[in-house]
């Protein structure tokens, strides 16, 4: 693949192409997703002159088009960025040629990869809520703390989502997202969900289970499949350490990244059967410390705002 006179091109120019692009992107679409996707895209275009580089940016886009199918206009984007990306730069520039074969390969790439998570929209709303309910129901009747839990963090993804300038649509997704996200612990055993004290190795692998257990149930119920990413996904890290899958932090969902931090941030405000409740600006500060490993900085960012009413 010859592309190597775009990759020159961009080399050392990097920032100033991402806010090229975020500038021309990011007003009409959801601007977390498409900062960090065209963020990603020009680090990885500036490192395909190589066939390293170029196979890369390839497992990239494989990735992309997995976990950030839930993202209004995301497809469109990463068809137009190989020509968006060109146009920022200088005049002595890369030939059409070496633009075209980017453009190409991505193309191609997405048609086979593009992974669409969102519902039809024939799918009845109420259908929709009605299964959710039950599933919540379900939980409450098997430990009711965290069945509250499940509705606060559903609450907070709501805020995040708005603050986050996502649409109508994108902000329910994200708040039935944070009301499924702990549903696979109606099959942890109640005895570990309700330690009164920290719990040790043998019990956090039942509990760390609840994640795969919980994408198991949301994906048996047709309606609820789409939801299946964001509840497996949830307590996913960006350094790679999290699980149930250690995905790297281009594999992780959007929805999963905001049901991350408002599950942690309620988890820490809220009320423990083995420690008392944190203060909200404590929990910032410990969303804050980790911003960036765990957590999507956007996203924490977003929540400071949220909090503190800005």
């Amino acid at each position: 693949m010859s592309v190597a006179a775009l990759a020159a091109g961009i080399a050392g120019r990097e920032r100033e192409a991402s806010a090229a692009l975020r500038r021309r992107f990011a007003r009409e679409h959801a601007p977390l997703a498409v900062g960090a996707v065209v963020d990603a895209f020009v680090r990885r275009a500036a490192g395909c002159g190589t066939e390293e580089g170029y196979d890369e940016l390839q497992a990239w886009l494989r990735a992309v088009c997995s976990a950030y199918g839930d993202v209004p206009g995301l497809r469109g984007i990463l068809l137009e960025l190989p020509a968006a990306l060109a146009g920022t730069m200088p005049e002595s520039g890369p030939a059409a040629a070496e633009t075209d074969a980017l453009a190409a390969a991505v193309a191609t790439t997405v048609a086979r990869c593009w992974r669409p998570l969102r519902r039809e929209q024939h799918e009845p709303l109420d259908e929709i809520d009605s299964r959710i309910d039950a599933l919540v129901v379900r939980l409450e009747t098997k430990d009711l703390l965290t069945s509250e839990h499940s509705r606060a963090v559903a609450a907070w993804c709501t805020r995040l989502a708005r603050r986050l300038g996502l649409a109508a649509a994108e902000v329910t997704f994200a708040a039935r997202c944070g009301l499924l996200h702990d549903i696979g612990k109606v099959v942890t055993p109640s005895e570990v969900l309700n330690a009164p004290r920290a719990l040790d190795e043998r019990e956090w692998v039942m509990m760390r289970a609840h994640a795969a257990a919980g994408e198991g149930i949301v994906r048996g119920i047709g309606e609820l499949r789409v939801f299946a990413p964001a509840v497996r996904s949830h307590h996913e890290r960006l350094d790679g350490r999290g699980y149930p899958d250690g995905l790297p932090a281009s594999a992780i969902p959007l929805m999963a990244r905001i049901v991350a931090v408002a599950d942690c941030f309620n988890a820490m405000i809220g009320r423990r059967p083995y420690r008392l409740p944190m203060a909200p600006p404590r929990a910032l500060e410990e969303l804050t410390k980790n911003r960036g490993t765990q957590f999507d900085p956007e996203i924490v960012d977003a929540m400071v705002d949220v909090v503190l009413g800005l």
